[in-house]
C-alpha cells in the first residue's frame, strides 16, 4: 500500500482514508473496497496497530482506523456511514438495493458483521481472551489494546456465544441464496463487509493475504474456538473476492 504522511493528506481536499498498516484489519480492508468498487480516488494514511498515533489523534479525534476524511466535512468512522460515503462519491452499480426491504436487510447485515457487538468485536474479543491467558496480569494491564477494545475477561462465554449464533444466522441466510449472494442477485455491500471479517474466521490463504506470521496466528484463533461452522461462510467468501474484489490483499 503507498502511504502519505497525515501533513500530505491534510494539503489535499479530496478524499483521505486512514486504514490499518501492516495488518489486513477488516474494518479497513473493507472501507477500501467500498471506495475501490466505486471508483473513488482516495490517499491512503497509515493508522499503526497498537500505537498511540498521536498525529491521527490530534488530526482527526480518532485513535482507529478506518477513519474518512472528504473535503472540509466531519471525519467518519462507521461502516454504514462509510458505505454512504462512498455510495455518494463514486460511481457504478450501487452496493444498497433499491427496494426499502432489501436494504433494511443489507444494512442491518453490516451491523452485526462490523458493527458495536457484531461478528468482528465477538471475534476481536476471543484474540484477546486468548493472549490474556497466556500473558500475567501486570504485562495485560500495561497493554493499551485491552482497554481501548473494552476486554473483559467475564464476557468470554457470551462473545463466543454471540458470534456462533450470527454464524449459524448468516449460513441460513446463504443456504436461501439462489445466485450466491447474501441479498438478492447481484453484489451489496454485505456481501463485501463478510468477504472481508471472514479472515477472522479462517484467513485467505498466503498468496491472496500476505499477512505476517504472528497476524495470521492471531487471526486463526476465533476460527479455532468456532469450529464447525457451516462451509457455506468460507465458500461465499472465496466466490466474492473470485468475481468481484482486489487480490492480492495490499496492506
Amino acid at each position: 500500500m503507498n502511504y502519505v504522511s497525515i501533513n500530505d493528506a491534510k494539503a489535499d481536499a479530496g478524499l483521505r482514508l486512514v486504514v490499518n498498516a501492516g495488518v489486513p484489519g477488516p474494518w479497513s480492508e473493507s472501507a477500501k473496497a467500498l471506495f475501490r468498487h466505486h471508483q473513488v480516488r482516495f490517499l491512503a494514511v497509515p493508522q499503526i496497530p497498537a500505537a498511540a498515533n498521536e498525529d491521527l489523534v490530534e488530526w482527526t479525534g480518532h485513535r482507529n482506523a478506518p477513519i474518512a476524511l472528504y473535503s472540509a466535512e466531519a471525519p467518519i468512522t462507521r461502516a454504514l456511514e462509510l458505505v454512504q460515503l462512498a455510495e455518494r462519491l463514486g460511481s457504478g452499480p450501487s452496493l444498497l438495493p433499491q427496494a426499502r426491504s432489501a436494504r433494511i436487510q443489507v444494512t442491518g447485515w453490516i451491523q452485526e458483521i462490523a458493527g458495536e457487538a457484531g461478528f468482528g468485536w465477538c471475534a476481536r474479543h476471543l484474540i484477546f481472551d486468548t493472549w490474556a491467558r497466556q500473558m500475567s496480569p501486570e504485562i495485560r494491564t500495561a497493554n493499551p489494546m485491552f482497554s481501548a477494545y473494552g476486554y473483559d475477561e467475564n464476557r468470554q462465554e457470551s462473545m463466543l456465544e454471540s458470534a456462533q449464533l450470527f454464524l449459524r444466522d448468516l449460513a441460513d441466510a446463504l443456504k436461501k441464496s439462489t445466485a450466491g449472494y447474501l441479498i438478492g442477485d447481484h453484489l451489496t455491500a454485505a456481501d463485501l463487509y463478510w468477504a472481508y471479517f471472514s479472515n477472522l474466521l479462517a484467513p485467505l490463504p498466503e498468496e491472496i493475504n500476505p499477512m505476517q506470521a504472528a497476524s495470521r496466528d492471531a487471526y486463526e484463533i476465533p476460527g479455532q474456538l468456532l469450529a464447525g461452522y457451516d462451509p457455506i461462510l468460507l465458500a461465499h467468501r472465496d466466490f466474492i473476492f473470485q468475481a468481484h474484489l482486489q487480490q492480492p490483499l495490499d496492506f
